[in-house]
């Protein structure tokens, strides 16, 4: 988990055409590596959170570059599986921060309750992972879906801006869930 940037900012990086970042590949992967790198090993979310900004705007470019540059035009799954990836691994980052802190202030303890709270911990922390797990694969089956439907039925160039509205929709449901999905209990509990 503390090096996943470096192979990120590596694939991503070298999927685009040398001319989308003006011949700066190199220093564009470089920076990103070592943000995210760096954030992950001392824990600074905010480093890590630029890191996976930065690669999600590399994919976009990639693709509004490809349009603008008359580049070959990178295959739409494959960016889907890149970005999904990337907002998966960031918010898995997000987890294995809290973890790590968790279990730092648990360290050198060996009391009945601090093994407990070790334990509810790390089922916390899997139930966390397997449901980000679980959104993404859905989130990426009903973006594909998108897609082939999208190639059925030819949005044609007087419809862009329909379009462009329904992806903006699907973006924002997905930040929804995404933002939204985490500890329900909590907030039933606040509720009542």
């Amino acid at each position: 988990m503390r090096i996943n940037y470096v192979f990120l900012a590596l694939w991503i990086t070298l999927n685009l055409p040398p001319s989308a970042l003006g011949q700066q590949s190199i220093l564009v992967m470089a920076v990103i590596a070592i943000a995210g790198s760096v954030g992950m090993l001392v824990g600074n979310r905010t480093a890590i959170l630029a890191a996976s900004g930065g690669l999600l705007l590399l994919i976009v470019w990639g693709k509004i570059a490809a349009d603008i540059y008359g580049l070959s035009e990178p295959d739409s799954a494959l960016l889907l599986f890149q970005f999904m990836l990337v907002i998966f691994l960031m918010e898995a980052s997000t987890t294995a921060l809290i973890l790590d802190s968790s279990l730092k202030q648990l360290e050198g303890k060996n009391d009945d309750l601090s093994s407990s709270a070790r334990v509810r911990l790390m089922e916390w922390a899997r139930v966390q992972l397997f449901s980000l797990a679980k959104l993404t694969v859905a989130a990426s089956g009903l973006s594909l879906g998108l897609l082939i439907l999208g190639s059925i039925v030819s949005v044609s160039v007087n419809q862009i801006a329909f379009s462009g509205v329904l992806v903006l929709a699907a973006v924002v449901a997905i930040f929804i869930l995404l933002t939204y999905r985490r500890e329900p209990e909590l907030r039933r509990r606040t509720a009542d």
